[in-house]
This record gives structure tokens, sequence and C-alpha cells, in this order.
């Protein structure tokens, strides 16, 4: 019977979260009446999964799982505890359990949303160019001067880097090198239109301010991206250094190096 039970789990599991709801409150009643009517004498009650490192005591069946799960941001939350885990111990040592046991979550639980460690690797890739888009790329494509519009997305990629709530994702986009050839080339044309946005920005901007510098929009362009991106590695709150004193100064460094 607990081989029909794993099967009828793995057919609704497919579908919905609602599904596997249904299914675990039958079969809590199933085993109930079993026990009680002592049709479940000589054979063990069915056993709970659990993860590694969870404490008997605390049930890991999906009914406990659902309000979690069923929450719009449960992917977020997804990405975010994997991408941490990813910087703490390396993509290659993360797996799937670590990061259903870092939310307290169950493996169908994750299943549910990603099939994959890639999955996930892709998707904080992905997202991580969304932010980009979203809090860098759009707002300060509505500027019309150039040098100014180079001034905020300097001041916005810097706030975006600097994020407490998304820093560790931003971070993966140094780490695709386990993402497959085809998923890899997806993530490196968005990161490339990033760097062309940024290359034409650069050159508006020289043209406007009617500069003579021998270096080429593409170095700089590089050149910005790396002094930027490499923020997290040497950055700490509690530094002498806060965000703004790092645009200020990053600024000025830029527009000397790339104008003068």
């Amino acid at each position: 019977m607990r081989n029909v039970w794993q099967i009828a789990e793995s057919f609704v599991r497919l579908f919905s979260v609602p599904g596997v709801l249904v299914l675990c409150r039958c079969r809590a009643r199933f085993v109930s009446r079993t026990v009680e009517n002592g049709r479940g004498a000589g054979r063990s009650a069915p056993r709970e999964e659990r993860l590694p490192g969870k404490p008997d005591g605390q049930r890991s069946w999906y009914i406990d799982r659902v309000p979690r799960e069923s929450t719009t941001d449960s992917r977020q939350e997804i990405l975010r505890a994997a991408a941490r885990l990813f910087q703490q111990q390396g993509y290659d040592a993360t797996s799937m359990n670590d990061v259903a046991a870092a939310l307290n979550l169950s493996k169908g639980g994750l299943y549910h949303h990603f099939q994959s460690k890639d999955e996930i690797l892709f998707n904080l890739m992905s997202h991580a160019m969304n932010i980009t888009e979203e809090r860098v790329i759009s707002p300060a494509s509505e500027i019309a001067d150039p040098e100014e519009r180079l001034r905020t997305v300097i001041r916005r990629h810097i706030a975006v880097v600097l994020s407490e709530r998304d820093r560790e994702i931003t971070v993966m986009l140094h780490e695709n090198h386990p993402l497959s050839p085809a998923l890899r080339k997806e993530i490196n044309a968005r990161k490339k239109g990033y760097v062309h946005f940024l290359e034409n920005l650069i050159a508006e901007a020289g043209r406007a301010r009617g500069s003579q510098t021998k270096v080429t929009p593409r170095a700089a362009a590089f050149a910005l991206l790396g002094m930027i991106n490499w923020i997290y590695q040497w950055y700490r709150p509690e530094g002498s250094l806060n965000e703004e004193d790092i645009v200020q100064q990053y600024t000025e460094i830029f527009f000397r190096g790339a104008f003068s």
C-alpha cells in the first residue's frame, strides 16, 4: 500500500500544490483509520521524509509546507537562499537538499519550483539581469543629458551591488561557468547587451563633453563594470566608506580617467 501512495504522491505533485494538500489529508485519514481498526498490526506506519539535519519530531510533509510555498514570493525566497549558499559554500558543494533545508522546505516543495540546481543558477542569473535592467538601465534611459545619464548609471549600479536584499544574487553574475553552453550563451547575450549600452552611453557623453581622450568607449565600459562589480569583495558596511562616498569617488575617478 505504501508503494501505491508513493506513486499517487508523485503523480499529484506534478500538477499542483493544492492537489498535494488533498492527498496528504486523505493519507493522514487513511493511516489513522487503519491504526484504529487494527488493520495495521505487524506493519510499520508510513515513514515521514526528513531533510538532513532535521531533528525527529519536526514534520516535513507537504501539508506543513503549503502556506509558505503558496506565497508569490516563494521563488524569490528560494533564489536568495540558494545564492547565499552558492556564495558561502560554492556552487559544486551545494546540494538541492542544502537549499531545501535552508528554507525549511521539503524536497518536494523545492522541486515544485525548480527541477535542478542548474535551473536555480540560470534563474539567479536571469533575475540579476532583470534587476539591472529595471533599476539601472530603465531609469537612466529616461534622462536626456548623456553625462547625467552616465552619472545615474554609476550611482544606480553601485546601489544594486550594495543592496542588502539582492547582493548575493548580483554576485552570482560572475559564476556562470557551471551552466550548460546553451544557458550560458543566453546569459552572456544579456550581459553583452548591458556592455553595449554602457559603451554607447560613454561615447555619447564623451562627444557631449568634447573629449579628445584616447581611451576607447569599450575599454572604459569594461573598466567601469570591473570597478563597480568588484565592490562586493572589499566593501564592509561598518567601514570608513559609505555608499554615497563610493558613488562620488568612483564617478570622479571614472570621469577623470575616461574623458581627460
